[in-house]
């Protein structure tokens, strides 16, 4: 898993720099950045969860021992570090998309005036 999660967050990085570097009129490119970045975040939600429920089986386990919700929860942070990575990587990730739809929105719009 930890491979394949790794090529994920590559694939994304290559994208949005792809993203970055294209022509505001090639819809062409704008699409594929769009199509390989949301399904690339539809597998990394898979990944979230699987990491998410090692996360609170940590906490949980920490808090029927005795510690603080807040001491258990930290200490899940540490043993699971791919939560804050994905958290980070994938909140950016969906405002890229954000960012691409606005730009294909826009580029519909400038096409049906031009006509």
């Amino acid at each position: 898993m930890a491979k394949d999660f790794e090529k994920a967050i590559d694939l994304i990085a290559k994208e949005t720099k792809t993203y970055r570097q294209a022509n505001i009129m090639d819809g062409e490119t704008l699409n594929k950045c769009l199509q390989q970045i949301s399904a690339t975040l539809a597998y990394l939600e898979t990944i979230r969860a699987d990491y998410h429920r090692e996360w609170q089986d940590i906490v949980y386990k920490q808090v029927l021992s005795g510690q603080s919700v807040a001491r258990a929860e930290n200490e899940a942070h540490v043993k699971v570090p791919e939560m804050y990575l994905l958290r980070r990587v994938m909140d950016g990730s969906y405002e890229v998309l954000n960012a691409i739809r606005s730009n294909i929105s826009w580029l519909k719009t400038e096409k049906h005036h031009a006509v």
